[in-house]
């Protein structure tokens, strides 16, 4: 009875193995098949115009996952509202279509690029509204909060190139299918770290503290100006076995792109394959204030003004004038020609300091 009780045992634990292995490489493939083509995004623009333009049948779904007080204040009409951390339930997939485009917003484009790659991991059409309500309203009633420029701290940049040279073991999934490690990626929020926390956790005089840094901005870029220590890495190109073993396991790490959306999608991703992944909240936009390192930044007299419905005043009254170009950051754009064809910052998460081994 022994022998057989220690057989079960081992077979058990063999399938447990092989199903944490078939998880991580059904997330990897999931996660290489949306990136490999680019993070999506809409502007404004292209969202105001696709629906406006006088065929309810080319509309996307619009999913809202700003609060339930905020959506009731102003939200763009149609729009349906989730909470962020439910979406990837069961129930919730359930309500969303598969054969039209989605539109996700929050409210500065960085809860929504969460959202937005994981449902592109589970094949839906998703498109992250750039910039969010914040650049789709100039009623501070509606757009509730947005990446202000003036705040900028302005802290240093280095163009001292840094190589990843680990050779990690991967991390267990959160899950044992692509769904439900999403679900549990996002069960508590989106994981973000504010540059001041960042900052200061760099130069604390403690390195054994420091977290590993992800740059995913183009590499001209790169070379321009980046955080200290930060590695560069296309996320085009980083999701496969021996570029994942270069990232620790055991560390945090933290993401960060032009405006911390980018960056967003890719810490979905990572924090579904199991890493202690992070977005650095609004990206390098909110580090430096120098423009020819900060590019793509949001830039709040460009936003359009667009009518929202809703409770708060003037929401349905806004500007509905073409607006100049906002800038698109580092994902893929899609076009209103897109949408026609059909299938073609503070924000809600907390921000979350970094795990430090010295008092404050």
């Amino acid at each position: 009875m022994k022998k057989f009780a220690l057989l079960n045992l081992v077979v058990v634990l063999a399938l447990l193995v092989a199903g944490v292995a078939y998880a991580a490489e059904d997330i990897l493939a999931a996660a290489k098949a949306y990136f490999s083509g680019g993070t999506k995004n809409i502007t404004a623009q292209a969202l105001y115009e696709n629906l406006n333009d006088g065929d309810p049948s080319n509309d996307p779904f619009i999913l809202s996952v700003r609060s339930a007080e905020d959506y009731a204040k102003g939200h763009i009409k149609g729009a349906v509202r989730m909470d962020a951390n439910a979406v990837f339930n069961p129930e919730n997939l359930a309500q969303l279509p598969k054969d039209k485009p989605i539109v996700v917003y929050c409210y500065t484009g960085q809860t929504a690029s969460w959202v937005t790659a994981g449902l592109r991991m589970l094949g839906y059409d998703a498109y992250n509204l750039l910039f969010g309500m914040s650049g789709w309203s100039n009623n501070p009633e509606v757009y509730v909060r947005r990446f202000d420029p003036s705040t900028v701290p302005d802290y240093p940049v280095t163009t001292e190139a840094v190589q990843a040279t680990g050779n990690y073991p991967l991390p267990k999934p959160r899950g044992d299918t692509v769904q439900a490690a999403l679900q549990a990626a996002l069960k508590d929020g989106p994981k973000y770290v504010q540059v001041k926390t960042l900052y200061e956790n760099l130069n604390d005089g403690d390195t054994s503290n420091d977290p590993f840094i992800i740059d995913v901005r183009a590499a001209e870029h790169y070379a321009k100006g980046h955080i200290a220590g930060a590695v560069n890495m296309n996320p085009k190109e980083m999701w496969d076995a021996a570029t994942l073993a270069k990232i620790p396991s055991d560390r945090q790490v933290v993401v960060y792109c032009y405006t911390g959306q980018t960056s967003a999608q890719v810490a979905m991703a990572l924090r579904a394959l199991g890493y202690d992944a992070y977005s650095l909240q609004f990206g390098m936009q909110a580090w430096s204030a120098n423009p020819e390192i900060a590019v793509n930044r949001f830039d709040p007299s460009k936003v359009p003004g667009y009518p929202t419905e809703g409770t708060a005043s003037g929401a349905a009254a806004e500007a509905q004038a073409t607006p100049a170009t906002l800038p698109t950051t580092g994902g893929a754009v899609f076009p209103v020609e897109g949408l026609v064809l059909g299938l073609g910052a503070l924000s809600l998460g907390a921000g979350l300091a970094l795990r430090r081994r010295k008092s404050a």
